[in-house]
């Protein structure tokens, strides 16, 4: 299987091209580390880099290249009481290999709409069908993960499925994720104030209040 060449990686195109929009001089990239999926194709790049700003100032010369990503709150009505769940995927962290609590999400790839991986990615990781008809986008505009070391953008949706109670339960600790890319994931219902306490990551954080703004439910943002 040949390798995709982190130059030739639309990951690489997107990101230097936006360096370029910003008018910054670049010198000189170097590709410190480079992880390939199944397929070849770049999944993500450590970079050394040398640039410039307009004013002559260096940037920071690390750069973690993602890549957009999305990020998906999904809630789980109950049909009967009209309660509503957080569905989250729960899985170890590479960094310390605590537990973490997430909202479901996904690397967007050339040609790829948003709205089309948010789909794609809630199908892989949850087993729910959702069409994009059903997802809501929740900014006009996509949100950096990190501005010093990542080029990494996220843009947030959210969606909403009223299912009898029983089968909302049952979801509960189903194992997902995909063994052949060392995804050990497990699903994990709760309540909006309890995934609230549980996520352990700045896009859940924001995926809840951004969800409660867009459908007006300031009562549960005032308890979290």
């Amino acid at each position: 299987m040949e390798k995709e060449s982190f130059e030739d990686s639309f990951k690489y195109k997107n990101w230097r091209r936006r360096l370029e929009d910003n008018r910054i001089d670049i010198r000189s990239v170097r590709d410190a580390y480079t992880r390939h999926g199944k397929d070849g194709d770049v999944l993500y790049t450590l970079v050394e880099i040398d640039a410039r700003t307009p004013d002559g100032n260096a940037l920071t010369p690390l750069c973690f290249v993602k890549g957009d990503a999305v990020s998906m709150v999904v809630v789980l009505i109950d049909g009967q009481t009209g309660e509503k769940f957080v569905l989250m995927v729960r899985q170890r962290r590479v960094s310390d290999g605590s537990e973490t609590y997430e909202h479901p999400a996904g690397m967007i790839d050339e040609g790829e709409t948003p709205i089309e991986v948010a789909a794609r990615e809630l199908k892989e990781e949850t087993g729910l069908d959702v069409s994009t008809g059903e997802l809501v986008e929740l900014s006009s505009k996509p949100w950096f993960s990190a501005t010093a070391t990542s080029d990494e953008r996220l843009s947030f949706f959210y969606c909403e499925r009223r299912m009898p109670g029983a089968d909302i339960r049952a979801m509960h600790g189903r194992r997902t994720g995909k063994a052949s890319e060392n995804e050990q994931t497990r699903l994990h219902v709760a309540s909006l104030p309890e995934a609230h306490r549980l996520v352990s990551n700045l896009h859940g954080v924001l995926g809840h209040l951004l969800y409660l703004q867009a459908v007006g439910d300031y009562d549960t943002m005032k308890r979290l």
